[in-house]
């Protein structure tokens, strides 16, 4: 009877013991839940952030908790509380959270250097600085005292956030992307250039009314047409077209729906090159006739990535162009190439495009874990 109380006894405190454990870890959970709701509370309430965080990794010692600490001190402009909580994240940290740690100490120190700070780590974070109190003065083996937070390691509050909540949404402040074009149209003469078109794009879009999703974007074009059918003055000859565009487009979507309809209407300075004309002297291809034209898209567009950073674009387009207006002194005429008259292509691109959540230049945004 006696053991079997005794293994009772036992059996219940080991119980006792990991719920204990497992109410800590729920506890440090639900505390770094809430720091973030405090973080993305508008305005963002981050002295409130940081007690939530340091009490969570105070119960449970996790890296994504000193991790969020570190963002929430260095929005606070507690630069050097803030790189020690980093630190302390970064030395159990794995594969996936050490490149943001990495990314966001970088703009620490940016920000400190910034506004002229003296940046060192402080103790209390587990950071190079935490070492144990020098509990024996009079002892010249004992460790050191903690360093203590310095004046010059607090600063003025980052005028721009780092953070973005783990619910992103379908928006961004600039872009850069690709598109592939293929299709066929009709330009200049008849006949003297053919029916088949492929081309590049190369494009930036800045999103000038985000709560309308609506912005501009620039576009660098080339478009190819193939050899015409018929024979002009100087041959069967192709056509070149270099096109240097702006445009207005409208996301059609939700704040998070990954899928998005983009209508946009743009307008562009065409250079014509016909057969590849080249510049003797310098060898290079000439674009000496010069047309305009003007742009009609509807874009199917599905985004991936946690803050919807990869966009994968399929649209159909039609462009349209006038005749050529100039022509180079000396050389062949615009109607000697068949470029007096105007034309159309419609092409389909597929398109590639990446979306940047902070201003031209700056670090980008990391994620709350």
């Amino acid at each position: 009877m006696t053991r079997l109380s005794i293994g009772l006894v036992l059996a219940a405190s080991l119980v006792s013991g990991v719920a204990l454990a497992e109410s800590q870890a729920e506890i440090a959970a639900r505390l770094n839940e809430e720091g973030k709701q405090l973080m993305f509370a508008n305005p963002p309430r981050y002295a409130e952030a940081s007690a939530k965080f340091q009490e969570a990794h105070s119960r449970a010692p996790e890296p994504k908790y000193f991790f969020n600490h570190c963002t929430s001190l260095f929005q606070e402009g507690k630069f050097g509380e803030a790189l020690t909580a980093c630190n302390a994240a970064d030395k159990n940290a794995d594969d996936k959270l050490k490149p943001k740690i990495a990314k966001l100490i970088e703009r620490i120190h940016e920000e400190a250097k910034k506004q002229n700070i003296d940046l060192q780590p402080v103790g209390g974070g587990g950071g190079p600085g935490d070492t144990p109190p020098n509990t024996n003065p009079s002892d010249p083996n004992a460790p050191p005292p903690p360093p203590q937070q310095q004046p010059q390691a607090v600063g003025r509050p980052p005028t721009q956030g780092v953070y973005t909540a783990v619910a992103a949404e379908n928006t961004y402040m600039w872009t850069l992307g690709v598109d592939l074009l293929l299709g066929g149209g009709v330009i200049g003469r008849e006949g003297y250039f053919g029916k088949v078109v492929s081309g590049l794009r190369v494009k930036g879009d800045y999103l000038l009314l985000p709560s309308a999703r609506a912005g501009a974007q620039a576009y660098i074009q080339y478009t190819h047409f193939n050899p015409g059918d018929t024979m002009s003055t100087q041959g069967y000859t192709t056509l070149d077209i270099l096109d240097f565009g702006f445009a207005g487009y409208k996301h059609i979507c939700g704040p998070r729906a990954r899928f998005c309809i983009t209508p946009l209407l743009g307008v562009q300075l065409a250079m014509f090159s016909p057969a590849g004309e080249m510049d003797v002297a310098s060898g290079s291809q000439v674009f000496n006739y010069a047309s305009f034209g003007a742009r009609g898209e509807v874009g199917f567009s599905y985004a991936l990535g946690s803050r919807y950073e990869h966009v994968l674009t399929l649209a159909p387009a039609l462009t349209a162009y006038t005749r050529a207006f100039t022509q180079p002194d000396g050389g062949y005429t615009a109607a000697e190439w068949g470029l007096d008259r105007g034309g159309a292509a419609i092409t389909l691109a597929f398109g590639y495009t990446y979306r940047f959540n902070t201003p031209f230049g700056s670090a980008p945004f990391v994620t709350l874990e």
